[in-house]
């Protein structure tokens, strides 16, 4: 099993990760530091950046992952800073943003691996979908986006599913299993 660091604080993303990651052959090891995102750059930058910079500051092969929220009511809103936002408005804030509002959306995540002394990759994926007009199972312990969005072809929301199918269609999932092909490949 190949251990490659992951540099995150979630235990959401660390878990969904793993699972995809353990058929290629890789086991993540987390790491938990803060380091700067520049918002005002793109998802793709910002994961190419950070893996760069970590990958050479910790002297081993990692990855970074950043995941964006956009409604399709709003210009790139509330894009890479879905955990700002929902930890500004709560779920009441961002339902009143999406009153009367087109309430389609999309996630996009982008994960960005790098060794030291190489060029960093990057890796995308994108799940659509529509925002619901309630919160659905919030006793449940989950990412606070998982109560409230509804995947394209589905009738639940992320909260109602498990691991595996959430694995085989979203966003994080479809990134890491590029991300994957890539470790297998080379």
């Amino acid at each position: 099993m190949r251990k490659i660091g992951f540099v995150t604080s979630n235990k959401h993303k660390l878990a969904q990760m793993q699972i995809v990651l353990s058929a290629y052959g890789v086991e993540l090891e987390q790491i938990k530091i803060d380091y700067p995102e520049d918002k005002e750059k793109n998802m793709e930058e910002i994961a190419r950046e950070a893996s760069k910079n970590l990958a050479e500051k910790l002297g081993r092969e990692l990855i970074v992952e950043d995941t964006g929220l956009y409604f399709e009511a709003y210009n790139n809103f509330p894009g890479a800073q879905p955990k700002f936002v929902y930890n500004s408005l709560g779920f009441k804030g961002i339902f009143k943003l999406l009153l009367d509002e087109n309430r389609g959306a999309y996630f996009k995540t982008v994960i960005g691996y790098c060794s030291p002394g190489k060029d960093p990759k990057t890796f995308d994926g994108q799940m659509n979908g529509v925002i619901a007009e309630e919160v659905l199972l919030p006793e449940k312990e989950a990412m606070p986006y998982e109560h409230i969005f509804i995947p394209e072809g589905y009738a639940k929301t992320m909260v109602e599913m498990d691991v595996d199918l959430k694995n085989s269609f979203s966003h994080r999932g479809k990134a890491t299993r590029k991300f994957g092909e890539f470790i297998k490949n080379n």
